[in-house]
């Protein structure tokens, strides 16, 4: 086929269109083009390389490839090609590959509609596929948590890139081919060398899941959108973060660069398209593009050569053909009104009563007081000016000053808080006889993490070494040792202060200022719209205010001084606002209630004050009842409590919940009770101190100690493979499913070095010591620092017990032997030195994706419960379930198992109490439940769920809220529905794949799990 000139294109449907702007479409865009034919939602459209051909791919199970030019219709792809939005066109526009849900992927033939390959690799769902610039590869992106690099023609597995930690959602090829770039459920970017398999770059940043990746045409930038609603510009090579582009109210969905990387266009499930400016990163326009649900993920693509922009309408049905006009949206970028912020986190850092709060107040220009030793963190503004960017841009450039905790066993809550860390004062008590540096080596590795765990890209945290309380003594060590300290741990300057009497002060003010390198941090495009909420927002936090829910903040927000005039989008607005300041650590959304928390401080002072009632537990065993916990039956100063007891009961829940999902507590049911069991805080010593038997691997590493230790015991034991056998202080035990214990022995110097010696019974397996190890070496590469991990083997000798020095071992294996004789043991004695996998019969996969996915699970099911206290505290439903009578108990089986997502289901035998009638009871669930689960047995439709159900549909079709079908195993078939169901869509319990209650939980809150 001939390629049709640009021309051609630009032309061939514009006088039938008419070169008019229509109603509602931006200046500098135009309509060309409709092409229409799908009979269900699209969810991806793809150009070829040459821009002859589009492609798009529909949930009618059909694949329709376009001549680009006309918009005629060449083929149509029929057969299995499922839902998802895997799919892309080969460069010549001859060919489709695909992706599906179960892992296989094909590749078609548009001529004559015939598959040419078909392969599976992938152990899970294929999110994302493209091929190489040459079409010789395909680029595959999985649920199974891998990139894969394909041969085109045969389907064989050329590279498997792997490093992600969930769900890949979305690959890219750079235009020369040499790198790959991935985006995933980790919630990270990551750069790939497609010859070397090497991860060349980790871009950190966005809070929440990464849905798309998109080089731009030269490969020297990378964009990316996720759930946190915005999207970022990296620099590829150095993964630089450079943009962070703000104003879609939901997910990110989709990114792409026009031709010449003028445009950047961004397509979210709020229903809009937003072009940004490729240089300064302006807003240019908004398009409308209502999507089909809020579920549903659909992209967009720009034309290889043109200023041609495909994207969707009619709810996703078809697909509509854009020119853009440059010169006209470059002009138009004004009326859009973008503002331009930085943000910069610098940390007061030390162990506790050094002076660090004090130093902190004068600093932001408070007076100096005396301060008792906190239990939570401090946050104050420390410095915010305007900055001319250009002639009409202004910047607004904002430095806040964190005052963390210093005891240690705060320091497990406290280190959650050292993320985008700019710059660091760690200060230290030179007065102390014992040791006057304590602290400083400890704070310095736990920054070392911080830096590492920011990503590639981002700018060195600067480090100052500060003396804080030098009206109280002279320095009590020498200078030539702080000089030396100073240049071993890289810092940037050593001061000494007073902030009583305040010398000292302005010159580490000074020198915090010039830290931070602004050019070096992200550049924050907003509107002026969310500047004006989310300056509302600190307002209300800097005024004391400690809990609202989001409808009074949002009404607030109405009436408070030059408010906007309440419009259909300004809700969504808000609430984006709420979940950007969020992401900043300055306020916090509860997980039921709709509340919001303004001082989430109060979180680690509670959170604080539990870790510490496990450590003085009487019998030394690092627990608390989690009622006790939930009841704020602990130490804590009155004055340190919030005075409402309500709400700090609602604070208290929500602390429980972040201390198991961050994984320092681990929840356990006894016979009296059900407890938290923090693994650090145990205080009982081992019984076969000093040390234990069996001592096999020995790992040493550096970083945050207490947490890394902390989170691997827990990940243990919810690993699936193993299970706590017992706990003692800086010791575990667990047994493996197969028989044979396992245990971890902490050796920790309280500076952030520490080693952690493995050990195992007699009745251990080789293939269960690997895995155990393997988890163990795993964690320690992700939680500490990775460059300090190292790890040495035990040998024995194997009757007298006496270990064999690492020397000898590694001279023997130098000399080609793995074993030796001992010259103690009777003659003949033989030493196994074979390590790892040469001890296996057979080579063994690695399970440590199947223990995190346990983990994670496991996770999850501790932190809903916390989740459900606080929905049932606040009478936050999320469900009614409206049922016969005899299917009550599936009906209740079910409700527990929503429990265990963090959903509250409304039953009448949970809920309705003795002598209310249920008529007006059911009237106040229709008007604050958001849906209702209507439940269909052998038994059919009862006359009162008849009733119930009738009126829910009535009312909740009213306010746009789901009425989700629900057929029980024992439903008859075809199912016998109320007229008002028959039309909806239904969740078939009869059913395993896909996954009923997934798919229920998915009806519920409009989340899809990803599982």
């Amino acid at each position: 086929m001939a390629a049709k000139g640009p021309r051609s294109l630009l032309e061939g449907k514009r006088m039938a269109e008419g070169s008019g702007p229509a109603q509602g479409i931006p200046a500098g865009l135009k309509l060309i083009q409709t092409l229409s034919g799908h009979e269900g939602h699209i969810s991806s459209v793809a150009f070829s390389r040459d821009g002859t051909r589009l492609a798009s791919r529909s949930a009618d199970g059909t694949v329709r490839v376009w001549e680009a030019a006309t918009g005629r219709e060449l083929a149509r792809l029929e057969g299995r090609v499922g839902w998802m939005r895997s799919m892309a066109v080969s460069p010549e526009g001859r060919r489709v590959a695909l992706g599906s849900n179960d892992g296989t992927m094909w590749v078609w033939e548009v001529e004559t509609g015939q598959k040419l390959v078909q392969w599976k690799g992938h152990e899970m769902g294929v999110g994302s596929i493209t091929y190489s610039l040459d079409g010789r590869r395909v680029l595959s992106g999985s649920a199974d948590s891998t990139v894969r690099v394909w041969e085109a023609e045969t389907g064989r597995e050329l590279a498997r890139l792997e490093g992600h930690e969930h769900w890949v959602f979305s690959v890219d090829f750079s235009p020369e081919c040499r790198r790959v770039a991935s985006g995933a459920a980790d919630s990270t970017v990551r750069v790939w060398e497609v010859a070397t398999g090497e991860e060349l770059a980790r871009l950190e940043g966005h809070g929440d899941w990464v849905y798309t990746v998109a080089f731009s045409p030269d490969g020297h930038l990378l964009a990316s959108g996720s759930e946190d609603r915005t999207v970022r510009v990296w620099e590829a090579e150095t993964g630089k973060e450079l943009a962070r582009l703000e104003g879609h109210d939901c997910r990110v969905g989709s990114v792409a660069f026009s031709p010449k990387g003028r445009v950047l266009a961004s397509k979210s499930i709020d229903g809009t398209i937003r072009l940004w400016r490729g240089d300064t990163w302006e807003m240019l326009a908004v398009v409308n593009e209502p999507p089909a649900s809020l579920n549903w993920f659909s992209n967009l693509a720009f034309h290889p050569n043109l200023p041609i922009l495909a994207t969707l309408g009619e709810e996703d049905r078809v697909v509509r053909i854009w020119e853009l006009e440059y010169d006209v949206l470059l002009g138009a970028a004004r009326a859009v009104c973008s503002s331009y912020y930085t943000n910069a986190k610098a940390v007061l850092v030390g162990d506790t009563g050094v002076g660090k709060t004090g130093l902190g107040l004068v600093l932001t220009g408070k007076p100096f007081e005396p301060t008792e030793s906190t239990h939570a963190r401090n946050v104050w503004t420390f410095a915010s000016e305007k900055v001319a960017l250009d002639e009409k841009r202004e910047q607004t450039r904002e430095t806040l000053l964190w005052d963390l905790a210093g005891q240690p066993a705060y320091r497990l809550v406290h280190q959650l808080h050292l993320n985008e860390v700019a710059a660091a004062l760690v200060v230290f008590d030179a007065r102390s006889e014992t040791d006057p540096l304590a602290g400083v080596k400890h704070w310095d590795r736990a920054l070392r993490q911080a830096q590492r765990l920011q990503g590639d890209g981002v700018p060195p945290i600067r480090k100052f070494l500060v003396f804080a309380r030098g009206d109280r003594g002279t320095v009590a060590i020498s200078r030539e040792r702080l000089e030396a300290l100073t240049r071993d741990l890289g810092y940037d300057g050593y001061f000494e202060t007073s902030a009583k009497e305040g010398w000292g002060v302005a010159e580490l003010a000074a020198a915090l200022r010039g830290a931070i390198a602004w050019e070096a941090l992200p550049l924050v495009v907003s509107n002026k719209l969310f500047e004006q909420i989310k300056a509302f927002l600190l307002e209300e936090k800097q005024a004391g205010r400690l809990l609202s829910t989001a409808d009074d903040l949002y009404r607030a927000f109405l009436k408070s001084a030059d408010a906007p005039k309440e419009t259909e989008g300004l809700r969504a607005s808000f609430d984006t606002c709420i979940r950007l300041v969020e992401s900043r650590d300055l306020i916090r959304r509860l997980s039921f209630g709709d509340f919001v928390l303004l001082q989430p401080e109060w979180l680690d002072a509670y959170a604080s004050a539990m870790v510490n009632a496990a450590r003085d537990e009487p019998q030394g065993m690092g627990c608390i009842p989690e009622d006790e916990a939930r009841e704020g039956q602990f130490r804590l100063p009155e004055a340190e409590r919030i005075a409402d007891r309500a709400q700090e009961k609602l604070l208290l829940i929500a602390t429980v919940e972040d201390l198991l999902r961050h994984e320092i507590a681990l929840k356990e049911q006894a016979d009296d009770a059900t407890y938290l069991i923090f693994p650090s805080q145990f205080t009982r010593d081992y019984p076969a101190a000093p040390e234990p038997e069996g001592q096999a691997v020995i790992f040493s590493f550096e970083g945050p100690v207490l947490n890394v230790y902390a989170t691997l015991c827990v990940r243990l034991a919810h690993s699936g493979l193993f299970t706590k056998a017992d706990m003692w202080r800086n010791a575990a035990l667990y047994t493996a499913d197969v028989g044979g214990q396992c245990g971890l022995w902490l050796r920790d110097d309280g500076e952030g070095h520490a080693e952690l010696t493995l050990f195992f019974d007699e009745a251990a397996s080789e293939e269960t010591r690997f895995h155990f190890e393997e988890y163990v070496r795993t964690h320690l590469m992700r939680r500490a620092l990775p460059e300090t991990v190292q790890r040495r083997r035990i040998f024995r000798r194997p009757v007298c017990g006496e270990a064999v020095t690492d020397r000898q071992a590694q001279r023997r294996r130098a000399l080609g032997f793995d074993w030796m004789t001992c010259n103690v043991c009777p003659d003949g004695v033989r030493i196994s030195l074979l390590d790892r996998e040469e001890r296996l019969v057979t080579a063994r996969d690695t399970a440590v994706m199947d223990m995190d996915r346990s983990a994670d699970a496991a996770r999850d099911v501790a932190a809903a419960a916390s989740v459900i206290a606080g929905k049932i505290a606040t009478g936050d439903f999320d469900v009614f379930l409206c049922h016969n009578s005899a299917d009550k108990p599936a009906v209740k089986e079910i409700g527990n198992r929503l429990k265990a997502r963090g959903i509250l289901p409304w039953l009448d035998e949970w809920e309705l109490r003795p002598g209310l009638l249920w008529q007006s009871v059911l009237e106040q669930q229709i008007e604050s439940i958001r849906s209702v689960a209507v439940f269909v047995g052998a038994s059919g439709i009862g006359p009162w769920q008849n009733m119930e159900s009738e009126a829910f549909v009535r009312e909740f079709v009213g306010r746009g809220c789901p009425v989700i079908s629900v057929l029980l195993p024992d439903a008859l078939d075809p199912p016998v529905l109320p007229v008002s169901l028959r039309d909806m869509t239904w969740v078939d319990f009869r059913k395993t794949d896909p996954d009923p209650i997934d798919q229920l939980v998915w009806g519920i809150t409009g989340e899809r799990p990803m599982r």
